[in-house]
């Protein structure tokens, strides 16, 4: 015998419930999920989730500028840009940057790279070509947060002709989990 006339049977657990058109506020999105969405929007437009800054220092004609996030999350990826300037002629311009304030942060790339790289006296020191009076020089640094760090790094940068420090400034990046 043929089942011509007969819909077909749902499949077994399908019930009528689950098949029937949803009427009331079920048939709509939570609003809740709109109201999370709009709070993280506004922490952002804050910089409580994190946002960047200068630190400034000038002495004897020479400026220092560094420019990176304040507060950053860990495992995020953040730009350090470090400027320097003198009013006299640098003979050999070292960057010098505390080896605390890189602690669980992996630097990536560094543009320019430096002529010479060396470990002292707790810093990392780049050694780069002479610099003219009032030029400006960025060195451009791409770091990565590593996912162990909770808290945050701080140290100094200094700014060097030759051995001869010349403008040092203190650096402090929050780090959120």
């Amino acid at each position: 015998m043929s089942n011509r006339n007969h819909e077909p049977r749902p499949p077994d657990g399908i019930g009528e419930e689950h098949v029937r058109p949803v009427a009331s506020w079920r048939r709509h999105a939570s609003p809740s999920s709109l109201a999370v969405f709009g709070a993280v929007i506004l922490l952002a437009f804050t910089g409580f989730l994190g946002h960047e800054r200068d630190w400034r220092a000038a002495a004897g004609g020479a400026q220092l500028l560094v420019h990176a996030p304040e507060v950053i999350r860990n495992g995020e990826f953040l730009e350090m840009r470090i400027t320097v300037e003198s009013d006299e002629p640098i003979g050999e311009l070292v960057v010098g940057v505390d080896s605390g304030l890189w602690e669980d942060l992996t630097v990536n790339t560094m543009i320019p790279a430096p002529t010479d790289e060396v470990s002292a006296d707790g810093e990392f020191r780049f050694t780069f070509a002479e610099l003219e009076p009032d030029t400006p020089f960025l060195l451009k640094i791409d770091i990565q947060v590593n996912p162990d760090i909770v808290g945050g790094n701080d140290g100094v940068v200094t700014m060097y002709d030759g051995e001869e420090p010349l403008v040092e400034t203190t650096v402090s990046i929050a780090v959120l989990p």
